[in-house]
């Protein structure tokens, strides 16, 4: 085999070497297992995809998680999408991400349920009073988590630090645009602060051509515009339009892992359309830890306060399209798009500039969740489990379970 043929080998996806079938079911269990966020959703598909079934190359991964540096959402989602465009073309980029989301959906819909049912019990204020001051944790270690790589230089300090200013100044002003004046600015800013970088023997880099379509590339992108349009029509009424614009806003402008969502939940459900109070959001939150799958399942949630279960499943489509079409055109186009240097500089503006705003959120959850002496040590504790011993949040959301009707009865 030549070296071109060697080439179109890796470019085209293997879609013989494993049943659409059998790779619905692998992103299924990876639904079910994964727990602990998106670092350790993307070390468990990289476990099962990599060196358990062997199905893919250490490269394609790596190409795949580079993908998700540039785009919205949940990494995990568009990862295990990617890898199953790889695996099984245009169906195996449906059919993963969607049997991958089906337990985190089904458990967030039934818990909130529950919460919304019964969330006045003595028993389960306690809980959530709890659980409120352990979220301040989990954020806490997510900033220092988040923050190591994406304050690397004095650049990035200085994005973070203006995304903090001005999501502060322009929330005194009860600004809508609050969230988008943040990207604009730290998108901007993504470009100016970072210089061009050159090749090392001064020729340009050449551009690659684009990965090659499979047959169903352009039917499956007329279905998707198909089911898009379908679904703004059938949410031409007030309530389901504003649900589903305002979380696919969020999911369009979520770069940097899962919980660069919370500010952006935080805007739309709580401040601007006033479907949460905080104390319900922070319940919202800690219920996206006890389910497996991406952080943002949060928008399951918020969807069921809004509209029930029709809510909880709009919400979830809304919060995971963005990114799951980004990945979609992505994966056929990923050789050229990963040369264009200024969208990785502007990207990394933009999770710059969601650090300081997070620290932002942050500190505004803490001073109304952290209340007296037994929420603090609340905290401090599950701070130090999350940032000393290194366990995963879940042990710490149990035993804050645990403890809490013990403590705030």
């Amino acid at each position: 085999m030549t070296n071109t043929d060697d080439q179109i080998a890796h470019k085209t996806p293997r879609c013989n070497k494993v049943s659409a079938t059998r790779l619905a079911w692998i992103a299924f269990y990876i639904g079910i297992a994964g727990y602990g966020g998106g670092p350790a959703i993307i070390g468990l598909i990289r476990q099962i995809f990599v060196d358990k079934l062997e199905w893919v190359s250490e490269e394609d991964f790596s190409t795949g998680l580079s993908l998700c540096q540039i785009l919205p959402g949940a990494n995990a989602l568009s990862l295990i999408e990617f890898l199953g465009y790889t695996m099984r073309g245009s169906l195996g980029a449906i059919i993963t991400p969607v049997c991958f989301l089906i337990p985190a959906f089904i458990l967030m819909t039934v818990l909130s349920a529950v919460y919304f049912s019964y969330g006045q019990v003595p028993l389960a204020q306690a809980l959530f009073t709890g659980l409120s001051a352990t979220v301040v944790a989990l954020l806490a270690n997510a900033l220092l988590i988040l923050g190591k790589p994406a304050i690397r230089n004095w650049q990035a300090a200085l994005i973070a630090a203006t995304g903090f200013v001005v999501v502060i100044v322009l929330n005194s002003l009860h600004s809508p645009l609050a969230i988008m004046a943040v990207v604009a600015c730290s998108a901007l800013l993504g470009l100016l602060l970072n210089r061009q970088p050159g090749s090392t023997d001064g020729t340009p880099a050449p551009v690659a051509e684009p990965a090659p379509h499979t047959p169903w590339f352009w039917p499956v992108c007329l279905l998707l515009a198909c089911v898009f349009v379908t679904i703004l029509a059938l949410t031409v009424h007030t309530a389901y339009t504003q649900l589903f614009l305002a979380l696919s806003r969020v999911g369009l402008f979520t770069f940097g892992g899962g919980f660069m969502s919370i500010p952006f939940f935080q805007h739309e459900a709580v401040e601007t359309h006033h479907w949460l109070t905080t104390p319900q959001f922070l319940a919202g939150i800690a219920l996206g830890q006890i389910t497996p799958g991406p952080v943002l399942i949060t928008g399951t949630f918020i969807g069921y306060r809004v509209l029930g279960i029709l809510g909880a499943l709009l919400g979830t489509i809304a919060v995971f399209l963005p990114g799951a079409l980004g990945m979609f055109f992505l994966a056929h186009q990923h050789e050229r798009l990963q040369q264009l240097v200024w969208l990785q500089f502007a990207v990394r503006g933009v999770v710059a500039g969601f650090i300081g705003v997070l620290l932002n959120v942050t500190l505004q959850l803490a001073r109304q969740s952290i209340t007296d002496w037994k929420t603090a040590i609340v905290a401090t504790v599950s701070l130090g489990v999350l940032v000393v011993a290194r366990k995963d949040p879940l042990w710490v959301i149990i035993g804050t379970v645990i403890v809490s009707p013990f403590l705030f009865r």
